[in-house]
């Protein structure tokens, strides 16, 4: 792989595993402050929320927030990005990771709902008493909106190519994606499934491994589009270290709330 690539790769792997914690970590939030809104008792951990005196309606309105809230963060941001694309920088790609993350994780529970029904939509679907067809229809909603993300993904991460040739060779644009996103998303996967522990819920270590199966629509996809001039890879000579800092700060939250923060009386 040559050094631009690896830069790339190295850049986007602290940023990827960055930006899906903190969307982790406003998903909790969110499940936590509906909680106490609605008259619970809230403990928020590090990847989950206990509660105590809330459940029925209540309980389902604190179970989706998590997901609404990253599907909130995902849309603001899809938003910015078709309407301003802007040049390829380290805080453009941390933008486009937050957007994707935050699509990925609310549609990703839509494919849960008949799987996993401890999960936040399927304990929805199990108040609302949806019958099997409905939450296999939701499942189908959730595959759909993940295949689009795949092939929407393709033209902004293309947008951060760092060799001239990706612009030529349809197979050096496999290598990018590889490169900046598939790479980070199994790599990045491991560091987040160990900055979970300990969890409760098994889908906490399993999730961040399924959340990046967009990618593989992606990078079959990514011969088909033609990406923007490389201008000298700017982006990937700023230093990395202050993004290391930054994503060693988050970590530390994370593992600052492992034990529990009540919240409320």
């Amino acid at each position: 792989m040559h050094a631009p690539l690896v830069r790339a790769f190295l850049f986007s792997l602290v940023i990827y595993v960055q930006t899906f914690l903190l969307t982790t970590m406003l998903h909790e939030l969110a499940h936590a402050l509906t909680s106490l809104a609605l008259g619970g008792r809230p403990v928020l951990h590090h990847v989950y929320v206990a509660h105590e005196g809330i459940d029925g309606a209540r309980r389902a309105m604190v179970s989706a927030a998590g997901p609404l809230m990253s599907l909130a963060q995902g849309l603001a941001l899809l938003a910015v990005f078709r309407r301003r694309p802007g040049p390829a920088t380290a805080g453009r790609l941390a933008l486009l990771w937050l957007c994707i993350h935050g699509l990925v994780n609310f549609f990703g529970y839509l494919v849960t709902t008949p799987f996993v029904p401890n999960a936040d939509l399927g304990k929805v679907a199990a108040w609302l008493e949806l019958p099997g067809l409905a939450r296999w229809g939701i499942f189908a909603a959730g595959i759909a909106a993940i295949t689009w993300i795949g092939l929407w993904a393709r033209e902004p991460l293309l947008r951060f190519v760092v060799e001239p040739a990706t612009r030529r060779e349809p197979a050096a644009r496999v290598r990018h994606i590889a490169a900046i996103g598939v790479a980070p998303w199994l790599v990045g996967g491991a560091v987040i499934a160990a900055a979970s522990w300990p969890s409760p819920h098994w889908i906490s270590y399993v999730y961040p491994f399924f959340a990046g199966f967009f990618l593989i629509v992606t990078i079959r996809r990514a011969r088909s589009v033609t990406p923007p001039e490389v201008p000298g890879a700017p982006w990937v000579e700023a230093a990395l270290w202050p993004w290391v800092v930054g994503l060693a700060a988050v970590v530390g939250l994370l593992r600052a709330v492992v034990g529990g923060v009540a919240l409320g009386g």
